[in-house]
């Protein structure tokens, strides 16, 4: 058996062996100097002559117990202990333990965290979290470069599991730091339990924990391990009183199929946890696509931040069509981007990056000029005004940000307020961060409408609506295309404009495909429609053509 633990490598740096009966059978010369003897002084002696009072009569209860198979002894897991020098002076240890299952001896590794007479020294290579008392991520760093070096390359015989807490999972610990800190230490005391010889646990970030697992060729990890996690997870905490039910991500990674060196292998298991986190704390493994899409989403933020500098965006326009006469009442102004390589790109590639991107604030206030100017100009050359919808990002929706850049929009194009429409989704309003009382009514204070977009797919859209000074709905398309599904669709149409008319609210309808649907929106008694039907999003030159301005001068359409 290899007993080389990781044990910090230093002269200061102390091996105690104790056999089955609790006596200590060797002592290197390190370890006999922390505590003031001669080796000899200790050989035979049971182990509580080094433990303080009154804690060497719990350790002698414990280790009885732990002798009688009673309890579990934490073992690979680095501690933080006092020690009992012969003089009676105590001294700061860390402590790893590790047994030979074939002789019941238990090697101590010890690492001093003072020297005697000369004051506390800081841990080289490892750390402790002072909230639950693990080994924190340094400790996981250094231990698993150990492990790894003396692994055989050839096996999986490690592991790491991630374990991230979802602290606004409805309980009351996302906003008191005192439940936070209680719901962590209960967490830490539950996930202990689970550490076995092969299994040792530490804490990671303020939400996060890690298991190390190191076990035999051919063994079925993370498994077993991973079965234990949830089931300790999924019960109930009691914290401030009330019992919390939590929601946690999970991820994991093993060597040296998800990476023989430690930094790669914490990045492919922390890259598993993310993907768990997106896929609604599904229990994810590392596999290389999780890699291959970080790398993708790595060149796409790269050339979003060169499109922005290159002016690569370009806008296209959606006809809305009053329902009643088939004419063209508003636009809505879609972005594209024209990549260099890949063509004519539509939101769905690349809008997730961009949205969580601070350079959506530059692309957001450009997209609102751009549309509102492009308007504008037409709008001199048409009797009947044309209105636009521009959607906007999540960072744009702040009340700092969004009503100062609409006004200078309004103002550099001339366009009326009432003819511009801020389209805003259930997601961006539902934001706890948002603050959306503030910026709607900032918002409306600007004079534009503000549309609630793709109504009726959110869980909280009837909350939005209530809360909040709306003055139009846009029916989402799913609605319109499950209407060959069964009658289900046509009530929850029915019953949605119902709604709207009620409260007096416009609306627009997407996905309108056919000239029966439309007519059957006709009669369900919507205003306007978008879709196929009348047209797809069109460049600035074919859309000014569909509006019968080309021809009309240069300024109708550039």
């Amino acid at each position: 058996m290899d007993y080389s633990w990781p044990t910090r490598g230093a002269p200061d740096d102390g091996v105690v062996a104790i056999d089955a009966q609790g006596r200590i059978d060797y002592l290197n010369a390190a370890a006999a100097a922390l505590f003031g003897y001669v080796p000899e002084a200790l050989l035979g002696q049971l182990l509580e002559i080094l433990i303080p009072e009154p804690q060497a009569a719990v350790h002698a209860r414990l280790r009885r117990a732990f002798a009688a198979g009673k309890v579990p002894l934490a073992i690979g897991r680095m501690r933080a202990v006092r020690g009992r020098r012969r003089d009676g002076t105590e001294i700061a240890l860390h402590v790893i333990l590790k047994r030979d299952a074939d002789t019941g001896r238990v090697f101590a590794f010890l690492h001093p965290l003072e020297r005697p007479g000369r004051g506390r020294i800081e841990s080289r290579e490892a750390g402790e979290d002072p909230l639950t008392g693990l080994p924190d991520r340094r400790a996981l760093r250094s231990d698993l470069d150990a492990v790894l070096t003396r692994a055989d390359p050839t096996q999986p015989q490690v592991c790491l599991l991630f374990v991230e807490i979802d602290p606004f999972a409805g309980n009351r610990a996302a906003v008191d730091p005192a439940h936070h800190e209680a719901l962590m230490r209960s967490c830490a005391d539950r996930l202990e339990r689970l550490e076995t010889e092969a299994v040792t646990l530490y804490r990671s970030g303020e939400d996060g924990f890690v298991f190390l697992m190191v076990q035999e060729a051919g063994a079925a990890i993370p498994g077993p391990q991973l079965t234990r996690v949830m089931t300790a997870l999924r019960a109930p905490f009691e914290i401030g009183g009330q019992p919390l039910h939590l929601e946690f991500g999970i991820g994991h990674a093993c060597a040296p199929e998800h990476g023989a060196h430690a930094g790669e292998l914490i990045a492919n298991a922390a890259l598993a946890l993310a993907a768990s986190k997106a896929a609604f704390n599904r229990p994810t493994g590392y596999d290389e696509s999780l890699r291959n899409r970080v790398e993708h989403r790595h060149r796409l933020l790269r050339d979003l931040r060169a499109a922005v500098e290159r002016r690569e965006f370009e806008l296209f326009y959606q006809p809305q069509v009053d329902l009643a006469s088939g004419q063209i009442v508003a636009l809505e102004a879609l972005l594209r981007w024209r990549h260099p390589e890949w063509g004519l790109l539509l939101p769905g590639a690349f809008m997730e990056v961009l949205s969580a991107s601070e350079l959506s604030l530059a692309v957001g206030d450009w997209v609102l000029r751009e549309a509102c100017t492009q308007v504008a100009i037409w709008n001199r050359h048409r009797k009947a005004p044309l209105t636009v919808a521009v959607n906007v990002f999540p960072r744009q929706f702040d009340r700092d940000i969004l009503p100062a850049a609409i006004t200078r929009a309004l103002a550099e194009s001339g366009l009326p307020p009432r003819l511009l429409e801020i389209e805003i989704t259930e997601n961006i309003v539902i934001d706890p961060a948002a603050q959306s009382t503030e910026v709607f009514e900032a918002l409306t204070a600007t004079g534009v409408a503000l549309v609630l977009d793709d109504f009726g797919t959110g869980y909280a859209s009837l909350t939005c609506l209530a809360r909040h000074p709306v003055q139009k709905l846009k029916i989402d398309k799913s609605f319109v295309a499950g209407l060959d599904t069964g009658p289900g669709y046509r009530a929850i149409l029915k019953s949605l404009q119902a709604l709207a008319g009620t409260l007096g609210l416009g609306t627009v309808v997407e996905g309108v495909e056919t000239e029966e649907t439309a007519a059957l929106m006709r009669d369900f008694g919507f205003e306007v429609g978008q879709g196929f039907f009348w047209s797809r999003p069109l460049e600035r030159e074919d859309c000014a053509r569909a509006l019968g301005l080309v021809g009309q001068g240069a300024d109708a359409w550039v």
